[in-house]
């Protein structure tokens, strides 16, 4: 008798079933958790990158502010001066082009120690936003890229600023040579802070980097004490003059990650609390709260 298979029996044709409700939760509670899980891989990866692109900022702007006292026979930039030469690339005068005050600010005259490439004072989403502010109103972008470079010089301690005593001659008189103008003068180069990372809270087209009122940049950077407190109990993120106009921007909101250069020209990450030191910032400073008293003591 012959038997005959029907399809339905047939081990060669594939039988179809469609995923159930349950395995398609499960896929997408998988794909769910993979995304989690990689996103903050993903946005560390970013943070660190973007900490160890102003790390090399920094040691490329001190590697900078080193090869101007080796040219000037060990004398180190004047930190913030009326009436010193400034120029652009082109070698035109900056005061001729905006206020004067833009050529007192230590950026202009570093800027020939980096080629006037000015990625070495800009990181991150400033460098671009000024380079379009240089392409429409070149006047603006001179005095602007003098206030906000990405980080701020020690200019009250090393250098000199004209706003804190320096270049003053009765002030100087009360106080002693409380500043370095040699590199001669600094006692430990490896823990002299030169630069940092640095925010303000004038106006600026480079904008508040999620802080609103908040620049992230400024040209000077303060220390904790000069002849009295200058800084607030504790960091605050939305309040620059808090901590001296340091920004911990590689961090957490209230504390994380300041980028600083050393006048031995390395750069890394510190803490808040851990420049709290004035020993970190004055030449003359032989204890943590140091204050600079008449007679230079």
């Amino acid at each position: 008798m012959l038997i005959t298979r029907t399809a339905q029996h047939s081990p060669l044709v594939a039988t179809r079933r469609a995923f159930t409700l349950v395995e398609l939760l499960v896929v997408l509670g998988i794909i769910a958790g993979v995304v989690a899980i990689s996103l903050p891989v993903i946005a560390h990866a970013r943070s660190a990158s973007a900490r160890m692109r102003e790390v090399s900022a920094a040691r490329l702007l001190v590697s900078a502010w080193q090869q101007y006292a080796y040219d000037a026979d060990g004398a180190v930039l004047p930190g913030y001066k009326s009436g010193l030469p400034a120029f652009d690339s082109t070698h035109t005068p900056i005061a001729s082009q905006t206020i004067g005050v833009a050529a007192s600010r230590w950026v202009w005259r570093l800027a020939p120690y980096i080629g006037h490439d000015m990625r070495g004072l800009f990181v991150g989403e400033h460098e671009q936003l000024l380079r379009e502010l240089e392409a429409t109103d070149t006047s603006n972008y001179l005095y602007q890229t003098s206030v906000f470079p990405s980080f701020g010089l020690n200019s009250v301690w090393l250098g000199g600023d004209e706003n804190f005593g320096g270049f003053n001659s009765a002030f100087l008189a009360t106080f002693g040579k409380f500043y370095a103008t040699r590199l001669s003068e600094i006692p430990q180069p490896a823990n002299m802070i030169v630069f940092g990372s640095a925010r303000g809270q004038e106006a600026s087209p480079i904008g508040g980097g999620g802080v609103e009122g908040v620049a992230e940049g400024y040209f000077r950077i303060r220390s904790p004490n000069f002849d009295t407190r200058t800084w607030a109990a504790q960091y605050a993120a939305d309040d620059p003059a808090s901590w001296g106009n340091l920004s911990a921007r590689h961090g957490a909101p209230h504390g994380g990650g300041i980028v600083l250069g050393f006048a031995d020209g390395h750069a890394e990450t510190r803490a808040p609390e851990a420049v709290d030191d004035m020993r970190l910032w004055a030449p003359n400073a032989d204890a943590r709260n140091w204050t600079l008293t008449p007679s230079g003591g």
